[in-house]
């Protein structure tokens, strides 16, 4: 009998070795793959600066914005006690938030600041084309601290650096910092250079600031066999507005990739330029939705009227993004057909956010009086907070309107 209970306690002392050990393993493996061990390409891409407005825009995947809560800041220990240079370093560092405070606290030290980001930016010049946290920090914060003396780093990192998230950061620093200088120095380092690719970058930067002087560079990327670089091309080209530039997008929207011909007709939009309308009207009818609403989208822009019938034809299209854009651009353009203000009263019951979200909008200018009964029914049954406001929005416009 005491045998027996012997062994009982040896049984159950083993057994609990045992998932003490397995406990302890599970928690070390969790430890090895937790997102902040191993952080992703999401993870380490810059978060939006405090006053940054970016000069490039590219879609995301699904051309929609986030709307998760951001956690709630925690102060990084010591970082009040950080001289300079530990707090570039940060800016460096895998995890965010540390990252955010250490340029907070840059901006505030302020000019101090300057020559040793500029210093930093200087050593750390690589062939590596892929994203580097640490020098997009960089001149972030020079951005945000605004001097002058950042210019000419500022210039040669548009001109040079491999990492195009770098460049695009260093052209929205040189526009904050409005140094007069940045102009006469990109058109300088232009003509010093045999380099297509740093003409190009060059380019690129001065179409931003409204200047045409690379136009020839751009049009010649546009039929460059790199995919990437013709999609910068377009896009940059949708930042000088003149004829021949109208004409050199035109001729891109032919182009065999969707991507590229999705950005035409966004930069197409962008010049404000009605000439640009039959062209657009076209691409209505390419076989890539992306296409095709972007197209509805720059024609709403224009004010394109003629073409509503081709606009109209969309609402019946397949994919949902067209149909509620054609329907917000129908707006745009004033139109008041019966037959639009049904389709639009019928998306607001789609169970996709976005379509709700368009036609809720878009309602407003397509409607009329008659319409405020089926707006507000489609208030009471909406869940989503931005939503209702926008058919807040369109019932009073439509009140107005009957008024008058």
């Amino acid at each position: 009998m005491v045998m027996w209970k012997r062994w009982a306690v040896v049984a159950v002392m083993g057994v609990g070795a045992c998932v003490a050990v397995g406990l302890a393993t599970y928690s070390f493996r969790v430890e090895q793959v937790s997102p902040e061990s191993q952080p992703s390409v999401k993870q380490l891409l810059p978060e939006k600066a405090e006053t940054a407005r970016p000069v490039f825009r590219v879609d995301g995947p699904d051309g929609r914005a986030s709307s998760r809560k951001m956690a709630t800041a925690v102060a990084v220990p010591g970082l009040a006690d950080m001289d300079v240079e530990q707090l570039i370093d940060l800016l460096g560092g895998r995890k965010n938030e540390p990252t955010k405070q250490a340029s907070k606290r840059l901006g505030e030290i302020g000019v101090t600041a300057v020559p040793a980001l500029i210093a930093r930016l200087e050593s750390t010049f690589t062939n590596d084309k892929s994203f580097n946290k640490l020098r997009w920090w960089c001149v972030n914060t020079l951005g945000n601290i605004r001097d002058k003396r950042a210019t000419p780093i500022l210039v040669k990192c548009v001109s040079l650096d491999p990492d195009p998230h770098t460049r695009w950061r260093s052209i929205w620093a040189l526009n904050v910092i409005k140094d007069d200088r940045r102009i006469d120095m990109l058109r300088d380092r232009m003509k010093a250079t045999e380099s297509k690719l740093e003409q190009f970058n060059i380019a690129t930067a001065l179409s931003s600031m409204g200047e045409d002087d690379g136009i020839r560079i751009i049009e010649e990327t546009t039929r460059s066999e790199d995919r990437w670089l013709r999609w910068q091309a377009v896009s940059a080209l949708g930042r000088i507005k003149s004829p021949e530039t109208l004409a050199i997008l035109i001729k891109c929207l032919n182009d065999p990739d969707h991507s590229i011909r999705q950005e035409v007709a966004m930069s197409l939009g962008r010049l404000e330029d009605k000439a640009a309308a039959p062209a657009l009207i076209e691409a209505l009818s390419d076989p890539k939705p992306g296409v095709r609403w972007r197209a509805a989208r720059a024609l709403g822009q224009l004010k394109a009227e003629e073409a509503i019938p081709n606009l109209i034809k969309l609402l019946d299209d397949k994919d949902a993004s067209v149909m509620s854009q054609a329907a917000v651009a129908l707006g745009q353009l004033g139109c008041k057909s019966r037959e639009v203000a049904k389709k639009t009263l019928k998306m607001l019951s789609s169970p996709d956010k976005d379509v709700r979200s368009k036609a809720a909008s878009a309602i407003a200018n397509i409607g009329t009086s008659d319409d405020i009964e089926a707006v507000k029914n489609a208030l009471e049954k909406e869940g989503k907070k931005h939503i209702r406001r926008k058919l807040e929005r369109s019932i009073k416009a439509l009140n107005a309107a009957g008024a008058r």
